[in-house]
């Protein structure tokens, strides 16, 4: 089986936004490495970190579900004016209570682009960046709704 799992690149702040994101969905950090604790034939690679930098992080949210990320100031930099309008990391929830929860987490310093709200595609969903600059869109849609076609709504 495949597995994908999203990688985020930040400027110098993963850590602090990994025990965000851990604190939200109730995670386990299982790895944090440093740029210290590379190998000089590793570390070579990447000139602009330095030694407290994440180099890899690790972060279990569900049995399914890993999110990974590092601080990268040359990649961040280069990717900074795309990296949110390229993609959204979509969260579904098993309720609706949960819905509202992680987005009103998500948006503390951030910016809400969407309110979570009911939509005519949606029982719950909303878009935020939270103040990491990472993009979120956070849903809750029960699948066995009555009267519900998807389809006729696209």
């Amino acid at each position: 089986m495949i597995k994908l799992n999203p990688y985020l690149v930040f400027k110098d702040n993963c850590e602090e936004a990994f025990l965000f994101y851990k604190k939200i969905f109730s995670g386990e950090i299982l790895f944090m490495g440093r740029y210290k604790d590379a190998p000089q034939t590793t570390r070579q690679f990447f000139p602009g970190s330095t030694d407290d930098q994440v180099m890899h992080a690790t972060l279990k949210i569900n049995d399914e579900t890993i999110l990974m990320g590092n601080d990268s100031v040359e990649t961040y930099e280069k990717s900074k004016d795309t990296f949110t309008n390229n993609f959204f990391l979509y969260i579904s929830t098993e309720n609706e209570a949960d819905a509202y929860r992680i987005f009103d987490d998500l948006s503390i310093g951030g910016k809400i682009t969407l309110p979570i709200a009911q939509t005519f595609w949606s029982t719950t969903f909303g878009i935020v960046t939270d103040k990491f600059g990472i993009s979120w869109k956070v849903t809750f849609d029960p699948v066995d709704k009555p009267n519900s076609n998807k389809a006729d709504a696209l």
